[in-house]
């Protein structure tokens, strides 16, 4: 049997591990348990389709089976932990010379098999891998094996686990083969939320329009995860202050169907301003954060004892100043100044340092690029978290200056 390996992409969890200590994420078991049954949540039934696996003999009735596509999972995913939480990477292997049995029993051919095997990680949850293969004389064999394995690591995770449980039923079968109807998904494999969705709807119906907020037209329970994770992520003192001031409740769980995507789209906001904070500390440092923590009478300088977003703002916009001048001060150092206190203060950042830190960072990029088999745009954007993305770094400014100097950092604690 002959193999031949082809790596489709190397593993960036050394990115992954880079970021992670550099911003200090780490989950909670009761966070775990939440972004799981975030996870394990059934997919909205328009997402499931249906497989014939087996036919009768005259081929009028088959018995199917239930499957998501993959873009389900990566919707999940991205709902649940943003594009920039998680990732993945596959390795395709040709086997050669596999003995197939044909239609009569009696007979068999050799071909060839594509196996895939897909290792999809998620910050602060590790890594699981699936694994996918076809037979090589299908035109479509390498997105086959791929979605399979994709979807098969997914499930380590508890995501579309629930979809192996689905017995197959026999359904009566068209001309070409396929279901007239498709069986009834039961209670237990509907989400949660899925009653709300349509009593929103059926209220919109009966009132002549289409619901303007589209939490009505979309999964709520996803919405709903979205929302938890991100109060997660921001702190209890934060995400407290956002469901107050547009909810009007004071937990994630009570927010309601009307106000769900904007309590969302808020609290991505503030995860925003948070990054930009964790960017600043990064190049000042985290005692000049404490004492700051204490100029501002913070509880302390726990990510959950920021009061609320105008604190945000205001610690934000003190350190991202200092980075500036830091950075300055580091610049006219290294030209020969004495550093001394009674210099004058250094000029503002300049468009010619702009550019600077602009190419240190691509350069960083293309080493780390190079080294994990990535395009330089996606390390580019997990070394950011968000603060700019490499689609847009030439139009960045000299108030990105603090956030381009923190992912570079991040990139040079990756080693070969």
């Amino acid at each position: 049997m002959a193999t031949n390996m082809a790596s489709a992409a190397t593993s960036p969890a050394l990115i992954l591990t880079a970021v992670q200590a550099a911003v200090g994420k780490e989950y909670t078991d009761e966070e775990v348990r939440r972004l799981v049954a975030a996870l394990e949540e059934p997919f909205d039934p328009a997402e499931i389709k249906w497989r014939v696996t087996n036919t009768t003999k005259d081929r009028a009735r088959g018995q199917v089976i239930a499957y998501a596509d993959p873009r389900a999972y990566t919707d999940r995913l991205n709902a649940v932990f943003t594009v920039r939480g998680w990732t993945r990477k596959y390795a395709v292997e040709m086997i050669n010379n596999v003995e197939r049995k044909t239609h009569h029993e009696s007979e068999s051919q050799m071909v060839g098999k594509v196996v895939v095997t897909c290792e999809v990680s998620i910050y602060g949850l590790g890594t699981h891998s699936g694994i996918g293969e076809e037979w090589a004389d299908n035109e479509n064999a390498g997105t086959a094996a791929e979605a399979q394995a994709f979807k098969r690591a997914c499930a380590c995770f508890g995501l579309g686990r629930y979809l192996y449980d689905l017995e197959g039923g026999w359904v009566e079968l068209d001309n070409r083969k396929q279901p007239k109807s498709m069986p009834k998904l039961p209670d237990w494999a509907l989400p949660k939320r899925r009653a709300m969705n349509e009593a929103v709807q059926k209220s919109a119906n009966q009132n002549g329009h289409v619901p303007q907020n589209r939490a009505a037209a979309q999964d709520i329970g996803t919405l709903n995860a979205r929302v938890q994770a991100l109060s997660d992520q921001i702190g209890f003192s934060l995400s407290r202050n956002v469901l107050m001031a547009i909810a009007k409740v004071d937990s994630p769980d009570k927010v309601g169907t009307n106000s769900i995507e904007a309590v969302a789209k808020k609290l991505e906001d503030t995860l925003r301003g948070v990054e930009r904070l964790r960017a600043a500390i990064a190049i000042v440092g985290q005692p000049r954060y404490s004492e700051l923590c204490q100029e501002l009478k913070f509880a302390s300088d726990h990510l959950d004892d920021i009061p609320d977003r105008e604190a945000l703002r205001k610690a934000v916009e003190i350190l991202e100043a200092e980075a500036v001048r830091k950075s300055a001060n580091g610049r006219s150092t290294a030209n020969g100044a004495t550093g001394s206190s009674s210099a004058p203060a250094s000029n503002p950042p300049t468009a010619k340092e702009l550019g600077e830190v602009r190419f240190a960072l691509i350069s960083e990029a293309q080493r780390v690029a190079g080294l994990r088999k990535m395009k330089v745009g996606e390390v580019v954007d997990r070394a950011a978290r968000g603060t700019f993305t490499y689609e847009r770094i030439k139009q960045l400014t000299l108030d990105h200056i603090p956030a381009m100097k923190a992912a570079t950092e991040v990139l040079r604690k990756v080693k070969s």
